[in-house]
């Protein structure tokens, strides 16, 4: 490829510490490459001295075989690598020992085991929280009293603790400790710090903007009398969750004296009205920097903007169009993706494209919103109603709410093989106060009920009047989850129940629909399915962007402090497209009235005929 004339500039720039403003589609990675290239046959730097971090293994993997490819068969290579990886090989250089990494799957073992002591449902999501907000913790040089949890402090400092005893206990580190050990060292060990410097010599940081500031301190330390040259752009930067902060980007002289700004301007992906759209958008965040972004395409590509009256309008439209699209043979499954601001609305997604046979495919493990905690405590008490000899739903019920059943009483229960329903077994296997028998006859009058009422009145009726409502306030009380967002599963699950007219239909259905999920999961090609923040550094020829509304996105719990990430992860997944683009809106979301995004009004006040 022939490179404009900014992607010049910045290949053979002289500046020592620079910083490549590259917005989407402009290029960035090709940019790298040629660097690096000039580097060695232009300028005679030794391929040895030339670090390339980036922020995926896969990515520095990738940037290494483009690099082997093109570079006339020179047989040095320049160091590809992540941070984690960089800081790993510093520390085991002058330690000598082996360094062992925690197990990613043991962290999420030690902190679901810690967080069932205080909550009996966990999903993968809650305990992905909870090591975001240790690894926050740990990097944020704040004390832990007056760090900012998601979950409750005291849950969170048990968690911590537990988490941190067991990695010292056995001699392990996680990456942030690799980036502290590393920095450590570099402070205390002038020779290490020398060695660091004199090897890297040439620095070049792939997605800048998502370094923390703890990456950057290294860097900065590192590439102190050398060259630093960091590609990014502040207006993709979608990561705070994980310490990421545009700064970095906009203010790239404060970090690195004297550092200069050079910015690519050409958009080769999309088409040019896609590039003017995302633009318009993209304007109204004011901690950036003010770029011209022109599309390297004269053509226009088709931009759709539709609001339909709830999820399943929205769903069943676009599930029609994708599968005209599909058929005219213009585009493949792979060509088209499906993006989201969270998995939970997803589920519309998957039931239309299962009643339509169409293929999807997840690009991560994908989310089966019946594996929620609130929907199979639900459906197990739909399994007990209509089979009282259910233990399995009956062990999972029975203190949701709380009734003060002890496991001692669920496990004897289970080794009593005797053909009994699991009500009266219960008030049968002794040491049960007679008030605990009572209102387990009460319960079983209850759970029987349920089998005569519809399902939506069936669910309030577990809610209300059997009470699972305060199960779910004592959840909150101690997770990163709010009311808020498990009052909208109850929703979610009480639009389901609508359309089925008993109990195994709905469940036949929860099966069905599972086993797609788990498909969509191992799929290799189909329709795809993401979160928009899954998909960032991709491209589709035609993306769907469903419930494009307040509340969603941007979504209510960023709307004070993150309206400017949220507006920079839009502007992700419009900048995803390459041809045509769908933004889509509904009036209502479960049965709630919903206003179309201020973002789509900030596109349509500048250009109204979209």
């Amino acid at each position: 490829m022939e490179l404009d004339r900014n992607q010049k500039k910045a290949v053979y720039t002289n500046y020592n510490s620079v910083v490549i403003c590259a917005p989407p589609g402009s290029g960035k990675t090709t940019v790298i490459i040629n660097r690096i290239l000039n580097l060695v046959y232009n300028r005679g730097v030794d391929p040895n001295n030339i670090l390339v971090i980036t922020f995926t293994k896969a990515a520095a993997l990738n940037m290494k075989d483009r690099y082997i490819k093109i570079s006339k068969g020179n047989r040095k290579v320049p160091y590809f690598s992540t941070f984690h990886s960089l800081f790993y090989r510093i520390l085991i250089r002058y330690y000598k020992n082996k360094i062992n990494i925690i197990d990613e799957k043991k962290s999420i073992s030690i902190i679901k085991e810690t967080l069932s002591l205080y909550v009996d449902s966990l999903d993968d999501e809650n305990v992905r929280c909870v090591l975001n907000d240790i690894s926050r913790f740990k990097t944020s040089n704040k004390s832990i009293d007056y760090f900012r949890s998601r979950i409750d402090k005291s849950v969170f400092k048990k968690c911590f603790y537990a988490y941190e005893e067991y990695k010292n206990k056995r001699n392990l580190m996680d990456f942030d400790d690799l980036q502290f050990g590393a920095k450590e060292l570099l402070l205390k060990n002038k020779a290490v710090l020398k060695y660091c410097r004199n090897t890297f010599r040439y620095i070049l940081v792939d997605e800048f903007q998502d370094s923390d500031d703890l990456q950057i301190e290294l860097l900065k330390l590192i590439s102190q009398g050398n060259s630093i040259f960091a590609v990014g752009d502040e207006d993709q930067c979608i990561y705070g969750f994980r310490g990421s902060n545009p700064n970095c980007i906009v203010n790239f002289d404060k970090y690195f004296n004297g550092g200069k700004k050079l910015f690519l301007d050409v958009n080769y992906r999309s088409v040019k009205n896609i590039v003017e759209l995302s633009k318009v958008l993209i304007i109204n965040n004011k901690n950036r920097n003010q770029k011209i972004i022109k599309s390297c395409k004269s053509e226009n590509g088709k931009i759709e903007i539709t609001t339909f009256k709830d999820e399943y309008e929205e769903a069943e439209y676009m599930s029609s169009k994708i599968r005209s699209i599909v058929t005219s043979k213009m585009y493949t499954d792979s060509d088209i993706a499906v993006l989201y601001r969270t998995n939970l609305q997803s589920r519309d997604i998957i039931d239309s494209f299962l009643q339509k046979n169409i293929k999807f495919r997840f690009l991560d493990e994908g989310y089966n919103f019946f594996n929620h905690f609130i929907c199979r405590d639900i459906i197990a008490y739909f399994k007990l109603s209509i089979d009282e000899y259910d233990m399995e739903s009956f062990s999972r019920i029975i203190n949701r709410p709380f009734r003060y059943i002890s496991k001692v009483n669920i496990n004897r229960m289970k080794n009593d093989y005797a053909k009994e329903n699991c009500f009266d077994k219960f008030s049968r296997i002794g040491e049960i106060s007679v008030s605990q028998i009572r209102k387990m006859k009460k319960l079983k009058r209850n759970v029987s009920k349920l089998k005569r009422l519809s399902l939506y009145d069936a669910v309030d009726f577990i809610v209300y009047r059997i009470g699972y409502i305060k199960y779910i306030k004592s959840y909150c009380k101690n997770s990163s989850c709010k009311m808020r967002q498990l009052k909208h599963v109850l929703d979610e699950f009480r639009r389901v129940c609508i359309r089925f007219n008993n109990i195994d239909e709905l469940l036949k259905y929860v099966e069905e629909f599972s086993s797609k999920v788990e498909e969509g999961r191992k799929a290799g090609e189909g329709i795809i399915l993401s979160t928009i923040h899954g998909v960032k550094g991709m491209e589709f020829k035609n993306v769907f962007i469903i419930n494009c509304d307040e509340e969603i996105i941007p979504h209510a719990n960023s709307i004070e402090d993150s309206l400017e990430e949220e507006r920079r992860l839009f502007y992700v997944g419009i900048t995803r497209a390459i041809d045509n683009l769908h933004l889509y809106s509904v009036e209502s979301v479960r049965g709630k009235k919903k206003n179309i995004s201020r973002f789509i009004r900030e596109i349509l006040k500048y250009n109204p005929n979209i």
